[in-house]
C-alpha cells in the first residue's frame, strides 16, 4: 500500500500525519524533547516538552493532551496575516511506569503525532501501540515505524464532500448516503489496483512471446470493452453488489497496519471546521448549567457578557464571552488535561455554532497550557485555555471569564474593563426590556432552567428558550449531533440579526443583500435569513442582543465571517433568494396569503434547476428536522399552480442522488400525493 499523500492548494505535500515527537522527563534535566520525526517543526523545543508532559503526569498512569502548531497571534491592527504553514493538531500520550531501579522510581515519557486532520481522535489506538514499543525499543527507528504506518493509512476512496454534501450527510437518517460517491471511488481503486496488477504481469512476461501474446490480448480486450460500453456495465453491478453491504456512510472504513497488527480506523464524514477531535458538548452544557454564575462583584453588569444582568444564565455567560471574543479559561485543578482539553475544543464548536457558522476559534484554542507558555497566551486576544495550575484563578488580570470544572461556576474577572461609550453596562431601555422579560427567572434561582413540558413561558426571550430546549433534550437522552444542531441553529439566527443591526445603524452591511435586507419589511416571501418576518419582533429581538452584536463586530470571527459571506456569495449556486428564510416561512409562519405562499413555491420553482442547486436547497432540509415536509405541503393546497410548482420541484430533487432518497423517506400520504399529482399534470 503506498503512501496516502497528494499535493494540497499551496504546492507542500500532504501527508496524513506530519511529524512524531518524544519527550521525557529528565530527573536532573527536567521535561526534554529527544525526538522530532522527520525533521524539527521549528517550534521551541523547550515549550513542546512542557505541554507534551502536563502537571501531575507523574501522578497519573496515562493522560492524553492536545495542542495546537502554527497558531497566528493577530497584528496590531488585530488581523491574521494570510498564508503560511497551516495549522497542525497534535494528540499526546504520555505514560508513566513505575520502576524501582530508576530515580524516583518512575520512567514518565510522551509521544504525540502532529496531522493536519481534525478528527484527530483516530490516532489513539495507533499511538497506544507506539509509545508502548518505544518504552521497549527507544531508539528513533520506533517513531520512523509509526511515521510510515499512519501515512499509509489509505484515504484514497474516501470522497471529498462540499460543505451542502456534509450538511445533508451529517443529519441524515439514511445511513447510505451518498453510497453512489464511496462505490464509484472503490471501483475506480479496484480498477487501478487491476491496471497496476496486470502491468506487473506484463513486465514479468516481458521476456516470453506467447505471455506476452497474451497479456496484449487480454489489453485489447479489455479496451474494446470500455469503448463498448461493458466495462461500464461490470461498475454498475459492482456498485449494486457494494450497495448491499450496508455501512454507515456517515464514517470512512480504514486501516492503520503497525508492527504487524491490522486497527480498524473509522474516519467521520461530516465534521465540520471548527469540530477538532472527539469532544462532549453534552458534558460542558451540564457541567456549568447548574449553578448560577459568579459575577465580577461590581454593581454594574458588564454589556457584552451579563446580558441578562444578574440572571444571565452560565451558558449565555459562556457564549457571550466566545462571541465577543474574551479570554477564557478552564481550569480544572487536579483533573487530567485531557479531561481540561475536552473543555476547550467543546467551548471551540460551541462558540462557532455546533463547529459550523463561524470559524477562527481553534486558532485562538489552547486545549492544554501552562505557566511556560503564559506570554504566547496573553498575545491572543481573545484565547480560549485549558490549565490544571490553580494559579490562574489568582491573577484575573490574565483573563476575562474563569470556568471551574471542579465547581461548575463561571467568573467575570473584575479586572474586566467596560467597553468604551459604555458607562453603565447597558442602555436605560434595554435595562427596562430585560427586567421586564426576566422578571420571572429570579424564581428559578435554585432549580433548572429546563422545563419539563418544553412549553416556554410568555416571558422568555430567545436566550432562554434556547436553554430550556438544550436542557429537556439533555434530559431526554439526544445525542451530540442532535444538542450540536440547536446550537448551529441559534448562533445562526444570531447571525442573522447582526447584518440588520449594522444595516439600521450604517445603512450599508457586509453580512448580507441590502436589496434583500430591505424586502424583509415585507412580511412571508422576502426577508433576510431566519429572522422573524414581522418588524417588531425584529427590532425587539436586534435591541435585546444590541450589546452582544456591538461586541461581537470587529472580532476575528466577524472578519472571517464577512470572507466567508462573500466566497459564499461567488460560490453560491442559488443566488437572488435566501432559501433558510423561505424555508423557515414555509415550516413556521400561519399568516401567509395564497399570493404568498405562491410566491416562495414559484421562486424556488425558477431557481432551483440543477443538480448542484437541489443539493444546496436539501442542505437546508435537514432530514432530522422533517426533511421534504415543507415543501410536501404544497400537494394538497387548493391552488392548482402551486400543486404544480410543488410537483415539478420535487421531480428535480427526484433526479438528485441524495435527493431521491430525500423522496423515499416522505411518508407515504406524500409519496402518493407526489405520484398522483404527477399523473395528473402529465395528462
Amino acid at each position: 500500500m503506498s503512501p496516502s499523500t497528494g499535493v494540497d492548494k499551496d504546492g507542500m505535500e500532504k501527508r496524513n500525519v506530519e511529524y512524531i515527537l518524544l519527550a521525557e522527563f529528565d530527573i536532573d534535566r527536567g521535561a526534554i524533547l529527544k525526538h522530532q520525526y522527520p525533521q524539527p517543526t521549528g517550534a521551541d523545543d523547550s515549550h513542546l516538552a512542557e505541554l507534551m508532559l502536563p502537571d501531575g503526569a507523574h501522578a497519573r498512569e496515562s493522560d492524553w493532551t492536545m495542542f495546537f502548531l502554527n497558531q497566528k497571534a493577530p497584528d496590531e491592527s488585530g488581523k491574521i496575516a494570510e498564508g503560511g504553514p497551516p495549522l497542525l493538531y497534535v494528540l499526546n500520550l504520555v505514560r508513566t511506569k513505575h520502576d524501582k531501579e530508576v530515580r524516583r522510581g518512575a520512567i514518565v515519557k510522551a509521544m504525540a503525532v502532529c496531522t493536519r486532520h481534525r478528527f484527530i481522535h483516530i490516532y489513539q489506538a495507533t499511538l497506544m501501540l507506539a509509545l508502548e514499543n518505544y518504552y521497549r525499543a527507544p531508539t528513533e527507528e520506533t517513531l520512523a515505524e509509526l511515521y510510515k504506518s499512519a501515512n499509509q493509512m489509505d484515504l484514497s476512496c474516501m470522497p471529498r464532500l462540499s460543505r451542502h454534501e456534509t450538511t445533508i450527510l451529517r443529519f441524515s437518517d439514511d445511513q447510505n448516503m451518498f453510497e453512489e460517491r464511496f462505490a464509484l471511488l472503490e471501483v475506480e481503486r479496484r480498477h487501478m489496483n487491476s491496471m497496476a496488477h496486470e502491468a506487473e504481469r506484463s513486465d514479468g512476461a516481458h521476456n516470453d512471446p506467447a505471455l506476452s501474446d497474451l497479456a496484449a490480448s487480454n489489453s485489447d480486450e479489455s479496451g474494446l470493452a470500455v469503448r463498448r460500453g461493458t466495462a461500464s456495465d461490470v461498475s454498475a453491478s459492482r456498485m449494486r453488489a457494494a450497495s448491499t453491504r450496508n455501512k454507515d456512510r456517515r464514517f470512512f472504513d480504514t486501516e492503520v497496519v503497525y508492527s504487524g497488527v491490522k486497527l480498524p480506523i473509522r474516519v467521520p464524514m461530516t465534521v465540520y471546521p471548527e469540530e477538532i477531535g472527539d469532544f462532549s458538548l453534552i458534558r460542558l452544557l451540564t457541567t456549568f448549567s447548574s449553578s448560577l454564575p459568579a459575577g465580577s462583584g461590581s454593581k454594574i453588569n458588564h454589556p457584552h457578557l451579563e446580558s441578562s444582568g444578574q440572571y444571565t444564565h452560565p451558558i449565555i455567560l459562556l457564549m457571550n464571552g466566545l462571541l465577543t471574543q474574551k479570554r477564557v479559561i478552564f481550569l480544572g485543578h487536579g483533573k487530567p488535561a485531557g479531561e481540561v482539553s475536552n473543555y476547550v475544543l467543546s467551548a471551540v464548536a460551541f462558540g462557532s455554532g455546533g463547529g459550523g457558522i463561524l470559524r477562527g476559534f481553534a486558532n485562538r484554542a489552547f486545549p492544554y497550557t501552562n505557566l511556560t507558555n503564559l506570554d504566547t497566551l496573553l498575545s491572543f486576544p481573545g484565547y480560549i485555555a485549558g490549565v490544571t495550575n490553580p494559579a490562574f484563578e489568582e491573577h484575573p488580570e490574565w483573563w476575562d471569564l474563569l470556568c471551574n470544572i471542579n465547581t461548575g461556576k463561571i467568573t467575570v474577572s473584575p479586572a474586566l474593563s467596560l467597553p468604551v461609550g459604555s458607562a453603565s453596562g447597558q442602555s436605560k431601555s434595554q435595562a427596562e426590556s430585560l427586567r421586564r422579560s426576566l422578571d420571572s427567572v429570579s424564581l428559578s434561582r435554585n432549580r433548572s432552567f429546563s422545563s419539563r413540558d418544553g412549553k416556554p413561558d410568555k416571558w422568555n426571550n430567545l436566550d432562554t428558550e434556547f436553554i430550556q430546549d438544550l436542557m429537556l433534550a439533555i434530559e431526554r437522552h439526544y445525542g451530540e449531533v442532535a444538542i450540536r444542531a440547536k446550537v448551529e441553529n441559534y448562533v445562526r439566527r444570531f447571525m442573522s440579526l447582526v447584518p440588520l443591526y449594522e444595516y439600521e445603524r450604517d445603512g450599508a452591511t457586509k453580512l448580507g443583500d441590502r436589496a434583500v435586507i430591505a424586502a424583509a419589511e415585507k412580511p412571508g416571501v422576502d426577508g433576510y435569513s431566519i429572522s422573524p418576518g414581522d418588524k417588531e419582533s425584529r427590532e425587539r429581538e436586534v435591541g435585546f442582543y444590541q450589546s452582544r452584536i456591538e461586541g461581537f463586530i470587529n472580532t476575528q470571527a466577524y472578519h472571517n465571517a464577512v470572507a466567508d459571506y462573500q466566497s459564499m456569495q461567488a460560490d453560491s449556486f442559488i443566488r437572488g433568494i435566501d432559501i433558510p428564510h423561505m424555508v423557515y416561512c414555509l415550516r413556521n409562519s400561519t399568516n401567509l396569503d395564497v399570493n404568498e405562499v405562491e410566491a416562495i413555491y414559484k421562486r424556488l420553482d425558477e431557481q432551483v434547476l440543477t443538480d448542484e442547486q437541489v443539493t444546496e436547497l436539501l442542505a437546508s432540509l435537514p432530514q432530522s428536522q422533517g426533511g421534504l415536509q415543507p415543501l410536501a405541503y404544497g400537494f394538497y393546497h387548493p391552488s392548482p399552480a402551486i400543486r404544480l410548482y410543488t410537483v415539478r420541484l420535487f421531480k428535480r430533487i427526484e433526479s438528485n442522488q441524495a435527493g431521491a432518497r430525500y423522496v423515499r423517506s416522505t411518508n407515504f400520504f406524500h409519496q402518493c400525493a407526489f405520484s398522483n399529482l404527477r399523473h395528473a399534470f402529465a395528462c
